[in-house]
C-alpha cells in the first residue's frame, strides 16, 4: 500500500491507537462496544469511564457479563484499562446481571460500586482507579435495589453519600457512608421528589445520578431532574436535561467537570426491542437560572466530531465549547434561548481549544467579543499560552460597547492539527467576554 508522505503521520497515529487497545472518540463514543450506564470520574487528572457492557446487538434481554473501565487524558483517545468480572465478587461466576456502577476515591484507595441486577449494591476496592478490584464484603452493601451513585460532598469532612434505588422499590434512597467507604453510617432513607416529572415517570424508573453545583444538589433520572438545597431532599422537579439525541426516559448518564468544562454523557438503545446501547457525550452548561442545558446545538452541528477537538472550517467555534480555561473565575453566562458566552476573562487568562485542525491556510480570525477597559489584546497562540503567536486582536476604548461586536485580525497559520490558546492581556480592571471565534480565508 502506497501512502503519500503528507499522510504518513496521520496513518502512524491511527495505527498506534489500534495497536494499544485504544479508541478514537467520536459520537457515539466507543462505537460498537456496547457502552451502557456510563459514569465518568476524574482521578489524578485522568478521566475514567466506568461502564456496563451489553454483550450483543442481537440480545432481546439484558445480557451483561462484566463491567469495563476506560481511561483518557484528553477526551479524544480512550483506552480499555480493565474488565471487571462478577467472578471477583459475590455474584455467580457466569452472571449476566452486571448492571450499572459507579466509583469513588478516599484515603488513597478506590471503590467500585456495582449493581447485582435489582438484588442489591455491592462494593469492591483497589489501590488503583482501574483495579484490580476485589470484593470488600462478600455480600451486598445495601439491598434490595440497584443503580448506585456516589457523591463526595464539599463540606469539611468531604462526607460520602450513596444514592440508589428505583421508583418501584419506594423511590431513590440515600445513606451516608462511613470513612471506610464499605459500610453505611445510617439507615438508608427514601428521597422525596415533588413534581409532575417524577409522578409521571415509569414505575420501574431507576438511572439516578447526583451532583452538586454551588449550594444546590441536582438529582437526575432519564431525561428529567430535580433540585434541592439539602442532599436528603425534598427535591423539586425542574424539567428536562435536554431534548433530542435519545435524551429519553431510558437515558442513563452522568455529568462531570474536566479542566473547567462541564460535560454530559448518556446511553441509548440502538434498536427498539433489543438491549444493546451506545453512549453520547457533549458539552453541558448551567444557565443563569441554575438550570441544566445539555448542548444539543453542538451535536446538531458536529455530532460525529465528538468533544475535545475542533476544525477551523466550522462556521464558528462557540466559546462555551472550550477544552480548558486558566481560571476558575472565568464562567459561562447565558441560557438556551439566547446562547452562552465565556465571561470574566481577565489579564493573563487564556482559553484553550485542543486538537484544532487547520485544514488549509486561513488569512483572518474574527471574534465576537465585549470588552471593558482602556486597552487590551487577544493573542492567538499555538501549543501553549507562551507558544507561537499567529495573530493578535487589538482592543481599545472604541470596543467598549454595551453589546457584543466583531473584531478581526490577520493570522499566519500552518496546515496542521494543534492546540490553540486565546490569551487575553489588558490593563488593570479590564476584562473580556467571548461569544465565538471564526477563521476565514
Amino acid at each position: 500500500m502506497f501512502i503519500q508522505k503528507k499522510h504518513i503521520k496521520k496513518y502512524l497515529y491511527f495505527l498506534s491507537v489500534f495497536l494499544c487497545n485504544s479508541f478514537l472518540a467520536q459520537n457515539p463514543i466507543l462505537k460498537g462496544l456496547g457502552v451502557s450506564d456510563p459514569h465518568v470520574r476524574v482521578f489524578n487528572d485522568t478521566l475514567y469511564l466506568y461502564s456496563g457492557h451489553d454483550a450483543s446487538p442481537k440480545d432481546k434481554t439484558w445480557v451483561m457479563k462484566d463491567w469495563r473501565v476506560f481511561s483518557s487524558t484528553d477526551l479524544l483517545i480512550w483506552t480499555l484499562q480493565k474488565t471487571i468480572s462478577p467472578k471477583d465478587n459475590y455474584m455467580d461466576d457466569n452472571s449476566t446481571d452486571c448492571w450499572a456502577s459507579d466509583a469513588a476515591s478516599r484515603n488513597g484507595n478506590y471503590y467500585f460500586y456495582f449493581s447485582d441486577r435489582k438484588r442489591g449494591v455491592g462494593v469492591m476496592s483497589a489501590k488503583y482507579p482501574a483495579g484490580n478490584f476485589k470484593d470488600a464484603l462478600g455480600k451486598p452493601l445495601v439491598a434490595p435495589m440497584h443503580d448506585p451513585t456516589i457523591l463526595i460532598d464539599d463540606d469539611a469532612r468531604k462526607t460520602p453519600y450513596l444514592i440508589y434505588g428505583d421508583k418501584e422499590g419506594g423511590g431513590f434512597h440515600i445513606t451516608k457512608l462511613n470513612e471506610d467507604m464499605i459500610s453505611v453510617a445510617e439507615t438508608p432513607k427514601p428521597i422525596q421528589i415533588i413534581g409532575d416529572a417524577w409522578n409521571k415517570a415509569p414505575h420501574w424508573m431507576d438511572k439516578n445520578y447526583i451532583f452538586k453545583h454551588k449550594d444546590t444538589y441536582y438529582l437526575s433520572w432519564g431525561r428529567d431532574y430535580a433540585i434541592s438545597k439539602n442532599i436528603y431532599g425534598p427535591y423539586h422537579c425542574v424539567g428536562t436535561v435536554g431534548n433530542g439525541y435519545n435524551l429519553s426516559e431510558y437515558a442513563h448518564g452522568s455529568f462531570f467537570n474536566w479542566k473547567g468544562q462541564f460535560y454530559h454523557i448518556w446511553c441509548y438503545y440502538l434498536k427498539k426491542g433489543f438491549k444493546f446501547r451506545e453512549s453520547i457525550i457533549t458539552y453541558c452548561h448551567i444557565d443563569d437560572d441554575g438550570e441544566i442545558v445539555t448542548d444539543t446545538n453542538f451535536l446538531d452541528q458536529h455530532f460525529k466530531n465528538g468533544v475535545g477537538q475542533y476544525n477551523a472550517s466550522w462556521d464558528k467555534i462557540e466559546a462555551e465549547w472550550f477544552y480548558e480555561k486558566s481560571s476558575a473565575a472565568m464562567h459561562k453566562t447565558g441560557n438556551k434561548e439566547n446562547g452562552f458566552t465565556l465571561s470574566n476573562i481577565k489579564n493573563g487568562d487564556w482559553v484553550r481549544f485542543s486538537n484544532l485542525t487547520f485544514d488549509k491556510k486561513y488569512q483572518n480570525i474574527i471574534a465576537k467579543i465585549a470588552f471593558k477597559g482602556t486597552k487590551g489584546t487577544l493573542e492567538i497562540r499555538t501549543k501553549s499560552p507562551e507558544g507561537k503567536c499567529i495573530g493578535t486582536l487589538q482592543l481599545s476604548t472604541k470596543n467598549q460597547l454595551n453589546t457584543f461586536q466583531k473584531v478581526a485580525s490577520k493570522i499566519n497559520n500552518s496546515i496542521e492539527k494543534t492546540d490553540i490558546y486565546l490569551v487575553f492581556k489588558g490593563t488593570r480592571n479590564s476584562y473580556l467576554l467571548l461569544d465565538w471565534i471564526r477563521f476565514k480565508e
